[in-house]
C-alpha cells in the first residue's frame, strides 16, 4: 500500500451494471466533500452497460480501473485498496447517495474517536424509512433460529431474532459485530495490520468476515444515527437473483468453516433439514389453505440452491 497518510478519505466503489446509480453516487461524493480531503477510486467489474465510459466523462477526477472479468467484491476492493492513499478507507456501494457533510463528518468521528476503528452510518431506504443495517455475528445458534423461522415470527424479540438484533432500533449510538457494507469506513491502520478481504468470498460474508477479524485483533466498530445515507439497496446483485442463491450459500459455508470448524458444516445440514421440513410440510400446507406464505416458490427455489451448494462442498 501507498504510505503516504496526508489524504482524509479514500473512497472505494465496485461497481457492476448501475451506470446511473453510480452516476448519482459520484455526484453525491463530490457535492459532499467541503473540508474533506478524499479520493474517489471505482472499480468496474466488466459492466456492459458503459459505466467506464460515464465515468470517464463525466467524473475525470475520479481514478478508474476496468476489470477485464467480474472478480468479486472482495477482490475487487483489495485492487483499490491497493491503489489508495489516505489514512481512512471508506467502502461504498454504487446504489448509494451521501448528504452534504455526510463525509466530513464521518472524518470528525474518526479523528475524534482514536479507538473507533471503523464506522458505520444510518442507511435509509430512498422514501426515508429505516434500512436497520447492524447484525450481530452469524452462528449456528442464529442459524437455527433463521431455519426455524422464529426470527420471521417474532422480529422484535432479542432472543428469537438475536442475529438482526430484533430489540435495537438503531436510534442511539453504540458498538456493534457487522454493519452493512454499503458504507462502512475503517481506519487505514487496521487494514495494515489485520491483512485486507478475503478474497475467497466472492460476494456476502466478505464484511463479516472483515469485521470478525476487526473484533479478533481487539478493535471496536461504531454505529452512529446522526450521518445518514441512502441506500438503494440490492442494485447490483439484484441482477442476477439465480447467482445470488449460489453466492450466498457458498460464502456462508466458507465462512462457518473458517471461524468454526468444518464439523460446522455438519450443523448447517442440519438446520436446512429442519428448514426444509418446515416449508414443505408446514409453509406448503399454509399456502394450499390459506394461500400464505405468497412467496412460497420463491423460498423453495431459495432452499433448493441451498442444497446445491451444500451438495458440493460436501462432496
Amino acid at each position: 500500500m501507498n504510505s503516504n497518510r496526508a489524504m482524509d478519505i479514500s473512497v472505494i466503489i465496485v461497481s457492476w451494471n448501475v451506470r446511473e446509480y453510480l452516476k448519482t453516487c459520484l455526484a453525491s461524493i463530490y457535492h459532499s466533500r467541503t473540508r474533506a480531503d478524499i479520493e474517489v477510486i471505482v472499480v468496474d467489474n466488466k459492466s456492459s452497460d458503459e459505466s467506464p465510459r460515464m465515468v470517464e466523462a463525466e467524473f475525470p477526477q475520479v481514478k478508474l480501473i476496468v476489470n477485464s472479468a467480474n472478480l468479486g467484491y472482495a477482490k475487487a476492493n483489495n485492487i483499490a485498496l491497493k491503489e489508495s492513499k489516505a489514512r481512512n478507507v471508506l467502502f461504498l456501494n454504487p446504489d448509494t447517495e451521501l448528504c452534504d457533510d455526510t463525509l466530513v463528518q464521518m472524518k470528525l468521528l474518526m479523528d475524534r474517536h482514536a479507538g473507533w476503528s471503523g464506522i458505520a452510518c444510518k442507511l435509509i431506504y430512498p422514501d426515508g424509512t429505516l434500512q436497520e443495517n447492524c447484525r450481530h455475528f452469524p452462528s449456528l445458534f442464529t442459524d437455527l433460529m433463521e431455519s426455524l423461522y422464529l426470527d420471521w415470527a417474532f422480529p422484535k424479540n432479542r432472543f428469537f431474532n438475536y442475529y438482526r438484533m430484533g430489540s435495537w432500533m438503531h436510534d442511539r449510538e453504540r458498538i456493534v459485530d457487522v454493519p452493512y457494507g454499503a458504507c462502512f469506513m475503517v481506519r487505514r491502520s487496521v487494514l495494515d495490520n489485520i491483512g485486507p478481504m478475503d478474497e475467497r468470498f466472492f460476494m456476502y460474508y466478505d464484511e463479516i468476515d472483515l469485521c470478525r477479524r476487526i473484533k479478533k485483533a481487539g478493535r471496536s466498530i461504531w454505529y452512529t444515527p446522526d450521518i445518514k445515507v441512502i441506500h438503494h439497496s440490492n442494485k447490483s446483485s439484484g441482477q442476477v437473483p439465480e447467482k445470488v442463491f449460489e453466492w450466498k450459500y457458498t460464502s456462508k459455508i466458507l465462512y462457518f468453516e473458517k471461524h468454526f470448524g468444518r464439523w460446522s458444516v455438519c450443523a448447517l445440514v442440519m438446520n436446512l433439514l429442519l428448514k426444509t421440513a418446515i416449508v414443505w410440510g408446514l409453509f406448503g400446507l399454509g399456502h394450499l389453505i390459506f394461500s400464505r406464505p405468497k412467496d412460497l416458490e420463491y423460498i423453495k427455489k431459495d432452499i433448493r440452491a441451498a442444497w446445491s451448494v451444500f451438495a458440493k462442498a460436501l462432496k
